[in-house]
């Protein structure tokens, strides 16, 4: 967007505005950015764009970092509150331009400066407006437009999935064994490999309908839904945070190595203590905690780690996390370090430059998925999250991407049953079936499950 005039800010306390999400449906036609965490008490929501900023290239973090201090110092708050001021956005997995249906609209860097930001932290609201001094009057009518239209229903949705065919699985194996190849030469210690599904709906998706549900089920996840300009979005129910920013403090999370729920509580207590107690994903969770906390000592001090981790339950899997924390040595700003963690081995492999190009090689269109997306506020404090459990919808088209991290020990057949459990994590509620169900189920699923449980019973390895 052109920049045409100076920049001004008001900042009010306001009365809880009820759900953000029936906010955000109101005007389909705006650009929008959406965060919440129910756990946290933390909400925010962005409609509009005032300015919008853009980079591609190894350095797109820090260039974006600097353009967006830059601009959030010239603004002039008419009340002397710089409290409610952001920049949203985020950053795909490449550092490549994208040129390319489906991410064209989401670029590999793009941070925008919102109109409207209502903002939520510990129950306290906050409504912040950014205007520019040549369109004063138009963040004034979008908020005129979402209080008089935001009682708007929710429509009903059923999605409906194409059958996980045998070729499909056949090609998936083939991608395992490659990588296994190349870890057994030891040209790499890991790397995640992901896979992609399209759905369809009869009519256009409403993603707040989709987002709603899983922000009921998933409360200690990461809800965002950002919508590009040209309508496509981008939204995503993730467990993982790639890293916080307060003062000099950071923080960020290290997920890998997973196992299966049950509905069964002995059971998946079961496939906790195995999960717990597996080599394999040890040595997958250890590779990414290494790497958290190597990224983060080129930055900061007094690093910290838990000596084993922790169990993160989520209604379709659970993993092994683990919090890495330190203290910055220089004020660098939240997307700074953003850019020195991304991508961390638990959505790319190790070592990075390895496994970034053979996925960069054989995934083109991962797009923002396993990117990174998130907010900072004019002091460089903010949140990132990871890319994860995440689809992108456009009319009636929902595709849907999951990956698992491949290393020694890797069985093709658990990890394709891991990845569609994955893909169910937003989108199991709209569908009549399960996502792999078909006639030939014997041919496709049965060899999956087999695998996964006969990876359960042997401790995950």
């Amino acid at each position: 967007m052109a920049e045409i005039g100076r920049l001004f800010s008001a900042t009010r306390v306001i009365d809880d505005p009820g759900d953000l999400l029936a906010l955000a449906r109101v005007c389909p036609d705006t650009s929008l950015f959406y965060w919440e965490h129910p756990v946290r008490r933390q909400a925010l929501l962005g409609l509009g764009t005032v300015r919008e900023l853009h980079a591609s290239g190894p350095e797109r973090f820090v260039t974006v970092s600097a353009a967006a201090r830059r601009m959030l110092a010239t603004i002039t708050p008419t009340d002397g509150d710089r409290s409610g001021l952001r920049v949203v956005g985020g950053f795909g997995f490449s550092d490549r331009p994208q040129a390319e249906a489906p991410w064209r609209a989401f670029p590999a860097a793009r941070v925008v400066l919102p109109r409207l930001l209502w903002l939520c932290e510990e129950g306290y609201w906050r409504l912040t407006q950014i205007w520019d001094e040549a369109d004063a009057l138009t963040g004034e009518a979008l908020l005129a437009r979402v209080c008089r239209d935001r009682a708007l229903p929710v429509g009903d949705l059923e999605l409906h999935a194409p059958a996980l065919t045998a070729d499909e699985c056949a090609r998936w194996r083939m991608r395992v064994e490659h990588a296994r190849a190349l870890i057994a030469s030891g040209d790499v210690r890991k790397v995640v490999l992901a896979r992609q599904r399209r759905l369809q709906a009869a009519s256009a998706v409403d993603p707040a309908a989709i987002l709603a549900r899983a922000r009921d089920a998933r409360p200690t996840c990461y809800s965002f839904w950002v919508r590009a300009p040209g309508g496509a979005s981008l939204i995503a129910s993730t467990p993982e945070l790639l890293v916080r920013r307060r003062g000099m403090q950071v923080a960020a999370s290290a997920i890998a190595g997973s196992a299966p729920r049950a509905a069964d509580p002995t059971d998946d207590r079961r496939h906790a203590e195995e999960l717990l107690a597996c080599p394999k994903n040890a040595r997958e969770h250890a590779i990414v905690v290494a790497a958290v906390r190597d990224a983060l000592a080129s930055l900061a001090d007094e690093i910290t780690a838990p000596s084993a981790p922790e169990l993160l339950r989520l209604p379709e899997v659970q993993h092994l996390a683990t919090w890495v924390r330190g203290r910055l040595r220089a004020p660098t700003t939240v997307l700074e370090v953003g850019g020195v963690l991304h991508p961390t081995p638990a959505v790319c492999g190790a070592p990075r430059a390895a496994a970034r190009a053979l996925i960069e090689r054989e995934e083109p269109d991962r797009g923002w998925y396993t990117g990174t997306v998130g907010w900072m506020d004019d002091a460089g404090d903010g949140e990132l999250a990871v890319a994860l459990r995440s689809a992108l919808v456009a009319g009636r088209d929902v595709t849907l991407w999951a990956g698992a991290g491949i290393v020694e020990g890797s069985d093709a057949d658990a990890e394709l049953a891991e990845t569609e459990a994955k893909m169910g994590a937003l989108v199991a509620p709209f569908l009549g079936c399960p996502l792999a169900a078909r006639a030939d189920a014997d041919a496709v699923l049965r060899p999956a499950a087999a695998a996964a449980a006969a990876v359960a019973a042997n401790g995950g390895s």
